[in-house]
């Protein structure tokens, strides 16, 4: 992460198209001192490659490729930035509802699944442990398992997938922001230089749950909603 203690033209006039677009946005809780141009993912244990076309809207800051910066031109960067503000700032809070929403739901399922299986499952059936032995109806030691399971991974898995379908509104809700011509432009730019750069997302792989669309993705979305 490099960080000068001078902020450049270049930079300024980025944050500044921040402070434009938070505006438009009625977002009143952000307002970032500096950029910080990273060429590898901080929030990865693993080297990998910060996303060219990602946008971290962070406390103090806004976090961007450092293989990006000067390709695109400040304005460029609008779409970028408007869709990471819209998602973190506006879509954000849905996230957390649709957590504690999806949890409520995956605990109600196993309270249903302890009450259910065993009399779905009646026959009986031993457990051995050390020199104890259990003897329940199967369905209570079939209902076990799968309740830790819905409870444990199904909140994840659905907040998860709750949150990439916000991030795909967000691009769409900042292509009417700034124009989707704009937004396909500054994508279309983005991979060029990473074909250029060399980037191969298959190598370089992104954190493990990603929640931004791949590249490919985000310029066909937007292609269709034209």
């Amino acid at each position: 992460m490099s960080l000068d203690s001078h902020i450049s033209e270049y930079d300024q006039r980025i944050l500044d198209i921040t402070r434009e677009l938070c505006i438009q946005l009625d977002i009143t809780s952000y307002n970032p001192t500096f950029i910080s141009w990273e060429t590898l993912d901080s929030r990865s244990r693993r080297p990998i490659e910060f996303r060219y076309d990602e946008c971290l809207v962070e406390k103090y800051c806004l976090t961007l490729s450092a293989k990006m910066k000067n390709v695109l031109e400040p304005d460029e960067w609008r779409p970028i930035i408007a869709s990471s503000l819209i998602f973190s700032k506006k879509l954000r809070n849905r996230i957390y509802k649709g957590f504690i929403l999806s949890l409520a739901t995956f605990v109600a399922l196993a309270l249903v699944l302890f009450f259910e299986l065993p009399m779905l499952l009646p026959q009986l059936y031993t457990v051995s442990k050390s020199r104890s032995s259990q003897t329940s109806a199967l369905g209570y030691f079939v209902a076990e398992p799968l309740a830790l399971i819905s409870v444990f991974f199904g909140p994840i898995i659905a907040s998860v997938t709750y949150a990439r379908m916000l991030r795909r509104i967000a691009d769409k809700k900042a292509a009417d922001l700034v124009s989707t011509v704009s937004f396909l432009a500054t994508l279309n730019k983005v991979a060029e230089t990473e074909r250029t750069a060399g980037y191969r997302e298959n190598v370089n792989v992104r954190p493990s749950i990603p929640l931004l669309p791949n590249l490919r993705t985000r310029i066909s979305l937007l292609e269709k909603a034209q």
